[in-house]
């Protein structure tokens, strides 16, 4: 009692601004005391598919975009045009997008990598329960419409089944399906006259299946730009058959374009890889950080981010890097440099068009070091990191995009230029040879 009596003598003797703050303060903190939330939350029948942490941060002011007003993915300012033959592939039927489970995946953590709605997959899970049951090396695909949302997705189980689900008009279809019939390889073959789209859809082709022949050569033939009238193809793919008739487009697993005197080939491996015919790969490497060294992240790829006051979904569709202003940023690929200039959010930005499925994207430049049109090499420096645009603090802005859709570029896998492992070689090149022997028997005969 006497410590309070002298406390109160003492606060009697300060100014009257003095006075008027610590009542203040007192009155915060004896609210905060009083405040505490219920120890217990609602819950529903529906267990919720585990997450990871990064994929739930709140924007706080320490985070590089403005809460106000993020960056639009869909800008028409920092997409990728499409070129002829891009538009070919997508004006049929949407893009088929491919993902073997790693080691540690869940199922939340894959929707998570590729910007996909969790809203979507708990969907899935009220059709089927044990859709989250993944395990390593199973293969997973599906579509998405221009916003993102999923069209189908597929889990195959084994050779013989694979679990479906189609979204439509905000709802999910399950099935499950059965592969019947018999297999058999059939070579189709075709001559370009106007394009290698239409020749190959009228050869008997889907959509699909050009895509994956395109993406496949994308570092080694552009059939965009490459392909002229005369050139020819064929093509060894793995039909269904029922009743003589076919069932199903299969899967391709040779192809020999003949342009000109040149001829290419490729051949598919037993993990579902194209090759040529030394086993060597098809691919070109991606490099997660584009910096010499790492730098803190500052903010990751959330694409179901919250705006910490009005709660709505403020998506961050890119990984930031804590990088000084100066630091040299580096191309993440070989590629071709698609933008280069100003943008009022993102200040100055690039735009690196990486084949046919890969591009990225580096923002709030300080300066930009490579104009539209330059050829780039992995490694080459193409700006300088700085702190332009709406941002709130010196930070490199990094996207990864595959097939024009934000994806985790820290996570995702990313293309590896490995070729077959050397103890398996030897009996790829005796199928692939045999493989590519058939096909110009074709097309000389």
């Amino acid at each position: 009692m006497k410590l309070l009596t002298n406390w109160l003598a003492a606060t009697a003797r300060l100014p009257r601004q003095h006075k008027l703050a610590l009542a203040s303060l007192s009155l915060l903190v004896g609210a905060a005391l009083m405040w505490q939330p219920h120890p217990f939350s609602s819950s529903r029948d529906r267990q919720p598919i585990p997450i990871p942490n990064d994929t739930q941060n709140i924007t706080s002011v320490e985070h590089s975009e403005p809460i106000e007003q993020g960056l639009d993915a869909d800008d028409p300012a920092l997409r990728v045009p499409e070129d002829a033959l891009e538009k070919d592939i997508t004006s049929e039927a949407p893009r088929t997008h491919q993902h073997t489970v790693a080691a540690g995946d869940t199922l939340g953590g894959i929707f998570s990598q590729y910007g996909l709605p969790i809203s979507q997959l708990y969907q899935m899970l009220d059709e089927n329960d044990r859709v989250g049951d993944i395990r390593r090396g199973q293969n997973m695909e599906w579509q998405v419409d221009e916003q993102g949302r999923l069209l189908t997705f597929t889990l195959y189980q084994s050779l013989k089944y694979r679990d479906q689900y189609r979204f439509e008009q905000g709802k999910v279809a399950y099935a499950r399906l059965e592969t019947k019939g018999d297999r058999e390889k059939v070579t189709v073959i075709g001559r370009v006259n106007s394009s290698f789209y239409q020749q190959a859809r009228q050869a008997g082709l889907t959509p699909n299946q050009i895509q994956n022949l395109v993406s496949a050569l994308q570092w080694r033939f552009d059939f965009g730009r490459q392909s002229r009238r005369g050139d020819q193809f064929a093509i060894q793919v793995d039909k269904e058959f029922i009743d003589n008739k076919p069932v199903s487009s299969g899967n391709i697993f040779a192809m020999l374009y003949r342009a000109g005197d040149r001829d290419i080939f490729i051949y598919r491996h037993t993990d579902g890889r194209f090759y040529d015919e030394q086993g060597q790969s098809l691919d070109r490497a991606l490099r997660r950080i584009p910096t010499a060294k790492r730098y803190r992240i500052s903010s990751s790829f959330d694409p179901h981010r919250k705006h910490p006051i009005t709660g709505r979904i403020s998506p961050h569709n890119g990984t930031d890097f804590a990088t000084p202003v100066g630091t040299s940023v580096l191309a993440a690929g070989d590629g071709v440099v698609v933008k280069a200039r100003k943008h009022p959010l993102a200040g100055n930005y690039v735009v690196i068009k990486h084949g046919r499925e890969y591009s990225t994207r580096y923002l709030h430049l300080h300066r930009i070091l490579v104009k539209p049109g330059d050829h780039v090499s992995m490694g080459q420096r193409i700006a300088l990191s700085g702190n332009t645009g709406r941002s709130t603090g010196p930070h490199l802005h990094f996207e990864l995009l595959k097939y024009g859709h934000p994806v985790n570029a820290m996570k995702v896998p990313l293309p590896e230029a490995h070729p077959v492992p050397s103890q398996e070689r030897g009996e790829f090149q005796r199928q692939a040879k045999h493989a590519q022997q058939a096909l110009e028997q074709r097309l000389n005969g």
